[in-house]
Order: C-alpha cells, then structure tokens, then sequence
C-alpha cells in the first residue's frame, strides 16, 4: 500500500472501497496464486489510476470529493492491451460507505498523514505503465495468469480464499500465502491470521459478495485452491520467483 501512497500521490483516505478491494486481490493473486511478492511492474501493466468526482446537484457539473477519489482500474482499450488478468467485477453499491469511515493510530508512520487534502485534476502519471525495456520479464508472469484465467480464477474465488485462509492480504505476514503449508510453525500461522476460528462458508459467500457484482453462493467457497493447498495449480516454473517485487 505504501507504494500506491508514494506512486499516485495520494493518502489513505483518497482510495475508494474498490480500490482497496482491487490492491487486496491483486496482493492476493501475486501472493497466493503465483507464489511471490506483489511484483510492481506488473501492477503497472495491468492498472491505471482514475479520478472520481461527484454529482454537485448541477446538471453536467460534478465537484472534488475528499474521500474515495482514487478509483484503480484495469486498462481495457486497445492501446492498453491487458488481456491476461483474471476477471474482476467489482459491485458499485457502496451507498454513503463514507459515513463509516474511522480513526485510526498511525504507528511509526506506516502510511501517509492525513492531511485532508483535495485532488480535484488526475495526474498524468495516474496512467502511466511499465517502463518499455521492463516488459519482457513480464512475459512469463504474464503467461501464468492467462493460464489461471484459462482455469476459471475470479476476483470472487480469489477473495474467497482470503477469507478462507483468515488472511488480509496487505497486511505484513511472516509468511507468504504460498509458504502456509505443512509443517509450518503454528506460531507463524497465527501470526498471519486475522483470527483463529475459521469462517463458516456462508460467512464467506456473503462478505465476497459485498464486495463483488453478482451472485456468489457458499458452495463456491474456496473453490480454486491457492497454493500449496491440494488441488491448487502449478503454474510456473522456479526461475519466475526470482523476478523481484
């Protein structure tokens, strides 16, 4: 998340509910699915940063929000060309979600200081992608996640699994998504998770279905397995954990 802060120019208050759901699953997929850390380059290919602005009341005017102005969105124009990632359909009803906003202790200025500023133009540098000569160790990134879009992987199942697995995604961990297999020390388990009794499914089904359109039902809870669960794919081999994040 810190790098979201420094790259657009933003605080924390400025992401929408989408767009931490966005920064979660993709955490979630480099972590879970592929079995490294959230790898930058990549994010760059595959998202761009765009401003919201709000109804004023006034027919074609819109004003500056404070909160919830960064929306990040998949490039999808053809000059883009980001046809590899997974599919994500966020729902849109997130009805006066700004009234629950809540204070919280900022401990050795982990994120950015609010400073309630207001951003009332996007940034040019809001679209920018990955840099030209870094495209090509994408390519086998890229690969494996046209191989688990192939498979069928959502944003739904991704963030099923998360809840699942009791983890939060941007949260600091000891261990990766991918290392939480067996024979792993109970003491870093638990230090990854958010809590120790696990959710029923249809506690799942339903916080997925907060955050993603369309009908998701208990019986799709973890329905694609991240790795090292049984059932999970592999997809790559060892050379892509080198790429670092």
């Amino acid at each position: 998340m810190r790098a979201l802060y420094h790259h657009y120019g933003v605080e924390l208050q400025h992401f929408s509910p989408n767009a931490i759901t966005v920064a979660a699953d993709f955490a979630a997929v480099c972590d879970g699915h592929l079995g490294m850390m959230p790898h930058w380059d990549l994010w760059l290919h595959l998202y761009r940063g765009k401003l919201f602005h709000a109804p004023s009341g006034t027919t074609g005017v819109r004003k500056p929000v404070r909160a919830g102005c960064l929306n990040l969105v998949l490039k999808t124009s053809k000059a883009e060309k980001p046809r590899e990632y997974i599919l994500v359909g966020l729902t849109s009803n997130h009805a006066r979600w700004y009234s629950q906003w809540f204070y919280l202790r900022n401990d050795d200025d982990l994120v950015l200081a609010c400073t309630g500023c207001l951003i009332s133009e996007r940034p040019d540098h809001w679209r920018y992608g990955v840099v030209q000569t870094h495209q090509p160790r994408l390519n086998p990134i890229l690969d494996a996640l046209r191989k688990l879009r192939e498979e069928g992987l959502t944003a739904a199942l991704v963030l099923s699994a998360v809840h699942h697995r009791r983890i939060l995604p941007l949260m600091s961990r000891p261990l990766r998504m991918d290392e939480m297999g067996p024979g792993v020390s109970s003491r870093d388990l638990e230090a990854c998770r958010m809590f120790n009794e696990a959710p029923a499914d249809e506690e799942v089904a339903a916080r997925v279905r907060a955050a993603i359109a369309g009908d998701f039902q208990p019986e799709h809870v973890n329905g694609f397995p991240m790795r090292p669960d049984k059932g999970s794919i592999d997809l790559v081999s060892p050379p892509l954990y080198g790429f670092d994040s």
